[in-house]
């Protein structure tokens, strides 16, 4: 390859298609002489980025930087609410069909919201409110669609419907994925309508071929920044037009929870969390399940610098609130408030009814998001508790006062510690640092969990409320200029 790489480019879409040379020296065995071996590959056109980019880094070129894409600051003042049309060319949504799951999404973080939606679909689809969750209108041309070939008849029938219902009853209009080949119509027939509305034309897919998408009162969003400049060449479109906007990714949605689950999570924004404990237990036996030790564990990470939660999901709580209360005011004289512990039955009102208890699947999704469960219960015989939070990847803290546990694990998977001895004034291993030696210890452990780690990054930048909050509103609301 010619190191001048713009020459390589230009001369690459002068022909239509570029090749990759490749050259080797080999020497064989049963002579003493090397042999020199080319391989030539030919690549078409469209496949010129990612295979140059290879190419060329294997070479030592470093590209400049791209462009940064435009990030809307955001803005806190109170918002009047949206109303939203989304226009797909899909007439079904599969669950195999990753663009249908973004679209259904993002129905629901945006009604969540408060903004008023209308999904446009085909023709033929037989799609209902039920399933996406908004008010649909089967009204996009449904015809026989052909790579890069516009159907002037589906085209003047998208220009009429578009010119209908894109009144004064909409702010915004969003489509998603009218960048194929073979969706070119749809596309024509938005860019000629000529209804004075903000567009915003998500793209989930790549762009194989150069197309012509430029028109005025739109923006264009991209799933990644760093693709981000050569996207908006290959629709024809300045970078400042082009916002980063990645697919959300939240647990709720992706696990199916329980609106009890997606409560406490979002009550208590679970994804800023370091470290998180569910754990179950029974009101009245929350001393013979080491309790009091659960929660110094949790004091000392907090004082080590991590944001912590323990949510217990207690049962039998209606007829121990007084109790249960009490307990709360020892946990906030031990040094946790109210945003890092919580009793589930003190959550309960009119539209959650948990004071006696919260079902189980409730219990398993939030152990589904922990990272740890410190154990010290007094006496077991063979903890469902345990077991579960270790099936779903909790780092274990076993009480090492009690030797049936390790029937069940072993001593190199887990941290243990003495809870029960650490009791008797007799105890010649008790002293005020052993449990910040074990706080340092589990966070030594968590800093090296690459899965939790990613789990947790991914969480925290791509649940619903953040893709919201950060990244959608400033773009839903943003002030156009053409």
């Amino acid at each position: 390859m010619n190191l001048n790489l713009d020459e390589t480019i230009k001369r690459a879409k002068e022909l239509g298609s570029y090749f990759i040379t490749i050259s080797t020296l080999d020497k064989l065995k049963e002579e003493n002489n090397l042999n020199h071996f080319v391989f030539r590959k030919e690549f078409p056109i469209s496949d010129i980025i990612p295979s140059l980019d290879v190419s060329v880094r294997s070479m030592g070129i470093t590209l400049n930087k791209p462009e940064d894409v435009i990030v809307p600051p955001v803005n806190h003042d109170k918002k009047n609410p949206l109303r939203i049309a989304i226009f797909s060319h899909g007439a079904t949504m599969p669950d195999s069909w990753s663009i249908g799951k973004a679209i259904r999404n993002q129905i629901k973080i945006l009604v969540e919201h408060g903004h008023q939606v209308v999904y446009y679909t085909q023709e033929k689809s037989k799609l209902t409110n039920e399933e996406i969750g908004c008010e649909v209108r089967h009204l996009v041309p449904s015809f026989r669609r052909e790579k890069g070939i516009v159907n002037e008849e589906a085209k003047q029938r998208m220009i009429k419907m578009l010119k209908e219902q894109l009144t004064s009853n909409f702010d915004l209009a969003i489509s998603h994925d009218f960048f194929l080949q073979d969706t070119v119509t749809y596309r024509e027939g938005i860019k000629d309508c000529n209804v004075p509305i903000p567009w915003l034309h998500f793209c989930r897919s790549g762009v194989a071929e150069y197309i012509n998408w430029d028109m005025p009162n739109a923006r264009y969003a991209y799933l990644n920044k760093f693709d981000a400049v050569n996207f908006a060449k290959h629709i024809g479109v300045d970078i400042s037009k082009v916002r980063f906007i990645p697919n959300e990714k939240d647990p709720k949605f992706l696990f199916k929870w329980d609106p009890i689950t997606s409560m406490i999570v979002y009550r208590f924004r679970l994804w800023e969390k370091d470290i998180i404990q569910s754990t179950a237990f029974c009101s009245t036996r929350l001393d013979a399940k080491g309790f009091d030790d659960i929660v110094r564990v949790f004091v000392e990470l907090k004082r080590l610098g991590k944001k912590v939660m323990l949510i217990v999901c207690n049962s039998n709580g209606r007829r121990r609130v007084d109790e249960l209360k009490r307990k709360c005011q020892m946990v906030k004289d031990m040094g946790l408030n109210e945003d890092e512990f919580c009793f589930t039955s003190l959550l309960a009102n009119d539209e959650y009814n948990i004071q006696s208890q919260v079902p189980n699947e409730v219990v398993i999704n939030l152990m589904r998001i922990s990272n740890l469960h410190v154990f010290a219960s007094r006496a077991e015989v063979c903890s469902n508790l345990i077991l579960e939070a270790a099936m779903n990847k909790n780092l274990i803290v076993l009480n090492s006062d009690l030797p049936s546990l390790y029937d069940f694990f072993d001593k190199q998977d887990v941290l243990s510690y003495p809870f029960s001895s650490l009791q008797s004034l007799h105890y010649s291993g008790k002293d005020s640092n052993s449990l910040s030696i074990l706080a340092k210890q589990i966070i030594e452990q968590l800093e090296n969990n690459k899965v939790d780690i990613s789990f947790r990054k991914i969480w925290r930048n791509h649940n619903a409320d953040t893709i919201y909050y950060k990244i959608l509103e400033p773009i839903l609301y943003e002030k156009l200029d053409n």
